[in-house]
């Protein structure tokens, strides 16, 4: 017998519902929890809800981007951003091409009359690819890419993880 206090305990002659639980009951709520975990885990399936987030913060971007230049394009006469330099050209791409500083891209936030640039007139930051790397310089190559058709309708893509490609044309 033991003493507690003034109370008086035998542990043989308590009561079921006051022991506890068994080892065995306890393996079992263990086990029916670490299958309802599994079943949750497996159909909320955390990969492809963070994919489909990034693909919808691209499309934003890139209707972010769009806007840009169209809203650019109704402050200077329909004219697009270009990087020449010269009102009377336009180096606007007309194949796809990357948006970025680096070689082969277009420099869309440097883009524009001087004073007057896309960057950070038209937007705060230029926006990148949220899984896209290149290097140290993630504006370098934004994972974006961009260009005008022979019929004056902008097209700007990226590549999605679950809906590839990406676009939005204006």
């Amino acid at each position: 017998m033991k003493k507690i206090g003034n109370w008086k305990l035998e542990i043989g002659n308590l009561p079921r519902s006051v022991r506890g639980f068994t080892l065995m009951e306890l393996l079992v709520v263990m086990a029916i929890i670490g299958i309802l975990s599994t079943v949750i885990i497996v159909g909320v399936n955390p990969g492809r809800q963070l994919a489909k987030a990034r693909d919808t913060e691209r499309n934003t971007d890139l209707v972010a981007i769009l806007s840009s230049i169209l809203q650019y394009s109704q402050e200077h006469s329909g004219d697009l951003p270009d990087t020449d330099g010269d009102p009377d050209t336009s180096n606007f791409p007309t194949s796809a091409t990357c948006i970025g500083t680096g070689v082969g891209c277009f420099d869309l936030a440097g883009a524009g009359e001087t004073g007057d640039e896309i960057v950070p007139v038209y937007m705060v930051t230029m926006p990148t690819d949220p899984k896209f790397a290149d290097g140290t310089d993630p504006q370098a190559d934004t994972g974006y890419t961009i260009y005008v058709d022979t019929n004056g309708r902008l097209h700007t893509s990226a590549t999605g993880e679950i809906d590839t490609p990406i676009t939005v044309d204006r």
